[in-house]
């Protein structure tokens, strides 16, 4: 999966501020924004590879935004599990 900074770096021209804004928000701690404009970018594009860019993004966006709302109960890891292994 690429990181936001390399999606804005290969973003196609159309699709540049809305990657910048998705940057903004996951900074900002508002993963569901950012999933948001990752699902927009998808459904506007034309590139297969930039859609499947977008669309492992926009799911770990949607990750990030369960965690930030239920812990780490929100990725559906048992928490004994996740005990023993730290």
């Amino acid at each position: 999966m690429k990181t936001m900074f390399e999606m804005l770096m290969t973003a196609p021209p159309e699709h540049v501020t809305r990657c910048r804004i998705a940057l903004i928000e996951i900074a900002h701690g508002r993963w569901d924004a950012a999933a948001a404009s990752m699902q927009d970018a998808i459904d506007e594009t034309e590139s297969e590879a930039w859609a499947s860019d977008c669309a492992d993004m926009r799911n770990f966006c949607r990750i990030m935004d369960n965690v930030k709302r239920h812990g780490l109960a929100g990725t559906g890891v048992e928490s004994h599990r996740i005990h023993r292994a730290v």
